[in-house]
């Protein structure tokens, strides 16, 4: 039998395809490698999955590391004050115990095993030496971005043969660059190895349920291998199990069809089995894992957390969807002159009871082309009837892997940038899919046509560039975090250059600005504070009373008394009925010499509040000098 010709114009497609693949993946590492590590970190044997990997080899479920005896000394080691010497400081401390579970002595790991089984472990065990969670991170984002890729293009293949070639690269531009997954690469530590892990164990799940709906003779083994992927993506991640439903799809599909001969897909008895059986099996020695470590089978150690806010609290809420919903997809951050542009968007109260909010990244307004997802239901248009259900069905399981995550997410008490990579994948894999189906809707409208590509390759434009740009503001917030650590440690020369690189990523931080300010204090450049902080008040009129608040108690002890007018004044500006305020102002004013505007300031204070005293007796003994009320409280 005669093979077929090979298709040089298919060939280069390809290898175009693995080019491009390539680059991305080489774009994640090289965002991993600029990243910096919040648990302060300072080699990889100390990071925590580590710790847990030497555990394992020592025959214990807990880490390789004692817990401090003054722990088991506090009368609740849960609370968040109490134990805030032991959790250390942020960026700089390495030996924090963060976020780590302490139960019965011993301290555990309560993030997700699987990242320990499927990596941490056997890399250790191969190389003899120990894999940074940046490195685990940059892997599992890869797999998972690379599966779905394949995913695209089989879709291509199969049902949009007549759309441009260029049509999987331009989803898989999608997938890898516009999904949030470049600004959550920016901080690639312990919380994000379980979320790459598990975004690569479900996108491996959806791979293998594909090949269930497309290949009957192997669908009984493929079915089983996306039960075993997306049972290890559970124990990863455990918010990914109501997603599990997407097992079922080749199960009920089977099963509609079981009484027409013509379109049987599969014995539905035999399929269950497979769906069930291998996630039921990881599923109970994740509880065994559990009930050995904590005494009970639901409890993954949160409830033990050594956490900034106390965890034995409940986690899930109707009320906090709307809220959530809000802010991963339609909240509109504001644009400015300054680079990256895109500030963080004004979100509404948070619903009581809410943990707070950790930058995240809206969807549809900063990367548009997820909008395409909506014309997914022209995919299965005019298909045959041997095309049409099968191409529904897999279809669903993306649907499903994005709204049940989606879901989960939202009815949490917290809002992160980190939880997006959990559900914005599916939905951009589904947005290239509608784009496609666009396409191949417009096939016979050829001037409709190319404006349609123009515009989609407009909005993936767009896409990419909110999520850099989102990527560099993220990057800017987390080396401003890393410098004000490192400037409450006192290391006031370390800190110069992280807030240099904050300004460069983000250069409206007005933190930064005048945290740099305090630590150019002592070195040769102190001429430079000044310009600093007065240009941090510029560009954020609207933050003057935190950075008064904060700072305003360093630059009095180091004397800049202008430079705290300036922070005072533009605070006033915002409060201008505030008394207290007005007394720091005349309070100052009388320290530099300007008795004048000193009474006028008290006089103020005094008319918004005839009972303060401290700024009547300042009042008559002008003259002499006196610490400002605000910043003594």
């Amino acid at each position: 039998m005669q093979e077929p010709a090979p298709d040089p114009a298919r060939n280069r497609q390809l290898i175009f395809l693995a080019g491009l693949c390539t680059a991305i993946v080489a774009l994640y590492a090289v965002i991993a490698w600029m990243r910096v590590s919040e648990l302060g970190n300072r080699t990889a044997e100390t990071a925590y999955y580590n710790r847990l990997v030497d555990g394992f080899r020592a025959g214990q479920l807990s880490l390789k590391l004692e817990a401090p005896p003054g722990l088991a000394a506090l009368a609740d080691p849960y609370d968040p004050e109490a134990n805030a010497d032991f959790r250390g400081s942020s960026f700089v401390d390495a030996s924090r115990l963060h976020d780590l579970s302490y139960y019965q002595g011993k301290l555990y790991l309560y993030f997700g095993v699987a990242p320990v089984l499927l990596l941490f472990w056997p890399y250790a065990a191969v190389t003899g030496h120990y894999l940074e969670h940046a490195q685990a991170v940059t892997i599992f984002i890869s797999v998972g971005f690379l599966a779905g890729v394949w995913l695209l293009r089989s879709t291509r293949q199969r049902y949009f043969p007549q759309t441009s070639g260029c049509a999987v690269a331009a989803g898989a531009v999608a997938l890898g660059l516009t999904s949030g997954i470049p600004v959550m690469l920016n901080r690639p530590d312990v919380w994000e190895v379980p979320i790459a892990c598990g975004f690569a164990l479900t996108m491996l799940t959806l791979v293998a349920l594909w090949r269930t709906l497309h290949e009957p003779r192997r669908q009984v083994w493929t079915l089983a291998a996306a039960s075993a992927a997306y049972g290890l993506a559970v124990a990863s991640r455990p918010s990914l199990l109501f997603g599990a439903v997407i097992l079922l799809v080749p199960v009920l599909r089977a099963w509609s069809n079981r009484r027409d001969p013509a379109h049987r897909t599969g014995d539905w008895r035999r399929l269950l089995p497979a769906a069930v059986a291998p996630l039921a099996c990881i599923g109970l020695g994740l509880a065994y894992y559990n009930y050995q470590r904590f005494g009970s089978p639901v409890e993954f150690g949160q409830t033990f957390q050594l956490a900034g806010e106390r965890q034995d609290i409940h986690h899930f809420g109707l009320g906090y969807l709307w809220f959530n919903l809000r802010a991963y997809f339609f909240a509109w951050g504001s644009w400015s002159g300054g680079f990256p542009y895109l500030q963080q968007p004004d979100l509404p109260p948070l619903p009581a009871g809410h943990g707070g909010v950790d930058l995240p990244f809206a969807l549809l307004t900063h990367a548009p082309f997820a909008l395409f997802a909506l014309a997914v239901p022209l995919a299965w248009k005019s298909r045959s009837a041997s095309e049409g259900p099968v191409l529904r069905a897999g279809l669903a399981t993306l649907a499903g892997a994005f709204l049940s995550s989606a879901l989960v997410m939202g009815l949490f008490y917290g809002t992160c940038l980190r939880y997006e990579t959990e559900f914005a994948p599916a939905l951009f894999l589904l947005a290239a899919i509608g784009a496609m189906a666009l396409d191949r809707a417009l096939a016979d409208r050829g001037g409709l046509r190319a404006v349609f590509r123009a515009g989609a390759l407009g909005l993936l434009l767009v896409s990419v560039t909110g999520n850099f740009l989102a990527a560099s503001a993220y990057r800017g917030q987390m080396d401003q975090y890393r410098g004000i650590s490192l400037l409450a440690d006192g290391k006031n020369a370390e800190s110069v250059p992280v807030f240099e690189s904050a300004l460069r990523f983000d250069s409206h931080l007005g933190q930064s600005r005048i945290a740099l300010a305090l630590a150019l204090l002592s070195t040769s450049r102190s001429a430079e504070s000044s310009p600093l902080i007065a240009e941090a008040v510029r560009l954020n009129p609207g933050r003057a009373t935190s950075y008064y608040q904060m700072f305003g108690p360093s630059l009095l002890r180091a004397g800049r008394k202008e430079d705290l007018l300036v922070l005072l004044r533009a605070t006033i500006a915002l409060h201008a009925n505030a008394a207290p305020l007005h007394y720091d102002l005349g309070a100052l004013l009388a320290q530099t010499g300007r008795m004048d505007e000193a009474r006028t300031a008290l006089n103020e204070a005094l008319r918004l509040d005839p009972t303060m005293t401290a700024a009547r007796d300042l009042l008559q003994r002008l003259g002499t000098t006196s610490t400002p009320l605000f910043l003594r409280r």
